[in-house]
């Protein structure tokens, strides 16, 4: 299996066998276990009256097909699929637009006495049993799935085990989506931030990494009425929209300048984005170097960055928000907060970024 494939673990059978349970089931495990996965129930994905002249399988295939590249960006490590399929021509309604799915298709039985006594057991539609029990011979005659579990007397975690084990320890080991570093500078207002940070995600591209690079002020615009926390969570859901999609796209790591001035905003941020290694990296500048660089974006300097709130103030403004970054920068040293600290007084964004990649952990 290629590494970019997503394992998708089709269960299907008759009526009644207990798809969308042991579906369920599945799902439950394999996510308490840390596996990020999706479960899809056929049914969910066709309930339209009148069906087209084509039946309801190219329905759900194409509306499975539309999900895909969504579970994809949300990080999806597999996905478990109930949903009854009776011939491989049916299964080439799904696989042929499943392009990217690495597909196990698993066929749930159980002996006609035992499915009779489910199928019943649901309560409605008795008079479809005999119609169920027939399906079921007619699967049993077939031999289209990769495999086959037998559902007899066992509770429905004992079949969900079942299957996981007959299909080689589904999901493959391979389908485990790396973990992929991300780097955040972090600092006072005019420590150099945006500066640092791109110049070391010049240097990862120039290394032949695919990267990308967040400017977390500029994925959290909205006003009036967002400030504070509020522009933390919001930063902290668009960051995470665009992390699914950036692994999606194969991205190996992600470097991020934006606030970081606490712990608890760090993890707010972290726990959106799973299979991360994060390194928080925070710059330190003094308060003369800070003055200099607030003149500097005063004036017009700096990182070209839109809505710069620096830019084109007063002599006076400029001088109190650099006594204020001082203020936070001090803040900060005295917390010791990040996992690197780096000081920039009197140095260049290249000798900031040789220092930086040379003591992040997660480097790839």
């Amino acid at each position: 299996m290629s590494d970019d494939r997503l394992p998708l673990l089709w269960l299907c059978g008759p009526s009644g066998v207990g798809k969308s349970s042991v579906g369920w089931e599945v799902f439950a495990q394999l996510s308490r276990s840390g596996v990020r996965t999706a479960f899809v129930d056929g049914d969910q994905i066709a309930m339209l009256h009148p069906l087209p002249n084509g039946g309801t399988h190219p329905v759900r295939a194409r509306n499975l097909a539309a999900m895909w590249p969504n579970f994809r960006r949300e990080g999806a490590q597999c996905v478990v699929l109930a949903s009854y399929v009776n011939t491989a021509d049916e299964v080439r309604h799904y696989t042929g637009l499943l392009t990217d799915a690495a597909l196990t298709l698993c066929r749930l039985r159980v002996d006609p006495p035992e499915l009779k006594e489910r199928f019943l057991g649901r309560g409605w539609m008795p008079e479809m049993v005999e119609q169920a029990v027939a399906d079921a011979e007619a699967l049993d005659r077939t031999d289209f799935a990769d495999l086959c579990v037998d559902t007899g007397g066992l509770s429905v975690p004992e079949v969900a085990r079942t299957v996981l084990e007959r299909a080689g320890g589904w999901p493959p080991a391979a389908a485990a989506a790396p973990s992929v570093p991300v780097l955040w500078f972090s600092g006072a207002t005019a420590a150099g931030k945006s500066t640092v940070a791109y110049e070391v995600f010049t240097r990862v591209l120039r290394g032949g990494v695919p990267a990308a690079y967040v400017d977390l002020k500029q994925i959290g615009v909205l006003r009036p009425g967002t400030s504070g926390r509020d522009h933390h969570r919001l930063r902290a859901r668009n960051l995470a929209a665009l992390w699914a999609g950036y692994r999606a796209d194969g991205v190996r790591c992600v470097i991020v300048s934006g606030d970081a001035d606490r712990d608890d905003t760090v993890r707010d941020y972290a726990g959106l984005l799973p299979g991360a290694a994060l390194t928080v990296c925070r710059l330190h500048a003094g308060p003369g170097t800070l003055a200099e660089r607030v003149e500097l974006r005063g004036r017009g300097g700096g990182p070209a960055i839109p809505g710069d709130e620096l830019k084109g103030l007063d002599a006076a403004a400029l001088r109190r928000v650099a006594e204020e970054a001082a203020r936070e920068a001090e803040a900060l040293e005295q917390a010791g907060a990040g996992d690197l600290r780096v000081e920039t007084d009197g140095r260049t964004p290249g000798e900031l970024a040789d220092e930086v990649l040379a003591a992040w952990p997660h480097r790839p």
